[in-house]
């Protein structure tokens, strides 16, 4: 008779960490957005929870999103990964049309559904070119280094690249190119192909940079952001103002003073800030740890994905999610010039949030296919021409008793190409 290992029993497959991560950062962003802008809303509105009432309908919405997403088998994404992307790419082309998209500041990123509601194309652009390159690199991993698919690939990420600088958004721009990159590297591009595009990307992240006088200055700004006090680097100053003042643990929720008239987007970009200010070096290092649980849970579904598609997906979704928190951490501690990216499910705002949670729902999904052990669909695994599956050899030995004494973790997908 086998004994089994005593344990408490699976229930499910889905990845409970991951979604409870999800959701301590999801209620942490209903709070910090209630206190951040409640007195704005009251000045300006005469109701400081109408933040608060726009934030919670579009968590709602976007949970509802979350565990449709993961209940749906993922590569079903396939039909809908090219519509998808077409959609984005017109919703980018309208958004720049006068009279059409809605601007503020300087830039034109909204298109107003209605007077209450309105979306943000290149949040939706984040999750379509997740979703289609996921697809379109895994058919060619083969031959990823051909000309005649890194090509393609350049023109198609420079194309929505460059549609989101021209609203004008840098940010999100480095955010898109980043996930990109990380996706073809994921797909197994030699480090010559992928160093090269590396560079490229930098040398016209650079030259975009100095390209426009404001970005110039805030160039300018990070390096020395006292020389104007005042003026262009009043930000940058009183986003470290925030996190100083905080110390060990904070003011207090609510207590907070950088958000009144100090920071000029207490509930948006810079809200790292604002925790930083009421919960102090503990919140902070709370809102990091999870953010970093997440890239962990994230990268842990990537390597048991039961197929390259559900890895790809994984990987994009993971490198988006943590980099654009890292890229927005950073702004607020002035390690990096300033930016108008938002922190993932935490900064006011119902496009990123929305788009936010039905990506986590497709990264559940993609985590519950590997639990399940559910076979490739794509590609059968190859074996002997009985049709019984051949196990692979642990790399560096041989088949036999030399085999069954090394243990290795079983990727299928991955290409035996060396990249260099």
């Amino acid at each position: 008779m086998r004994i089994g290992r005593p344990g408490v029993p699976r229930t499910t497959a889905y990845d409970l960490p991951l979604a409870a991560v999800v959701l301590a950062l999801v209620a942490i962003g209903l709070a910090m957005v209630y206190s951040a802008s409640g007195i704005r809303a009251l000045d300006a509105l005469d109701d400081p929870s109408y933040f608060l009432v726009q934030q919670a309908a579009w968590a709602t919405v976007g949970l509802a999103g979350m565990v449709l997403a993961a209940r749906l088998d993922h590569r079903a994404l396939r039909r809908a990964a090219a519509p998808l992307g077409v959609v984005a790419l017109v919703l980018l082309v309208v958004v720049l049309v006068p009279g059409v998209g809605t601007c503020a500041g300087g830039a034109c990123r909204w298109l107003r559904v209605t007077a209450f509601a309105g979306i943000q194309p290149a949040e939706l652009a984040k999750l379509a070119l997740i979703v289609y390159l996921a697809f379109w690199l895994a058919a060619r991993r083969d031959r990823i280094a051909a000309v005649g698919t890194m090509l393609p690939f350049a023109l198609l990420v420079a194309a929505v690249a460059g549609l989101v600088v021209a609203e004008p958004d840098l940010g999100t721009a480095i955010v898109l190119a980043a996930i990109a990159l990380a996706l073809y590297f994921a797909a197994g591009a030699r480090l010559a192909a992928f160093a090269g595009l590396g560079a490229l990307g930098a040398v016209l992240t650079v030259a975009l940079a100095v390209a426009q006088p404001y970005r110039l200055q805030r160039l300018l700004t990070f390096l020395d952001p006292w020389k104007d006090p005042q003026g262009a680097g009043f930000q940058a100053i009183q986003s470290l103002y925030g996190l100083a003042l905080g110390g060990p643990f904070g003011a207090g929720l609510g207590a907070g003073t950088e958000k009144f008239g100090f920071l000029p987007a207490p509930y948006t970009d810079s809200i790292f800030s604002v925790i930083g200010n009421e919960l102090g070096m503990v919140g902070t290092g709370l809102v990091i740890f999870l953010f970093l649980v997440l890239a962990f849970r994230g990268t842990r579904i990537a390597l048991r994905a039961p197929d390259a598609e559900g890895s790809l997906l994984a990987i994009g979704i993971t490198v988006w999610l943590a980099f654009q928190a890292w890229l927005n951490m950073a702004v607020v501690a002035s390690l990096v010039p300033m930016t108008g990216i938002t922190l993932p499910f935490i900064s006011y705002g119902g496009s990123s949030l929305c788009v936010g949670l039905v990506a986590v729902g497709i990264l559940l999904s993609v985590g519950r296919a590997g639990a399940d052990g559910t076979a490739r669909v794509s590609d059968p695994p190859r074996g002997r021409r009985d049709g019984r599956p051949r196990e692979p050899a642990p790399r560096g030995r041989r088949g036999g008793a030399g085999a069954r004494r090394g243990r290795s973790l079983p990727v299928p997908w991955r290409s035996t190409r060396a990249r260099s």
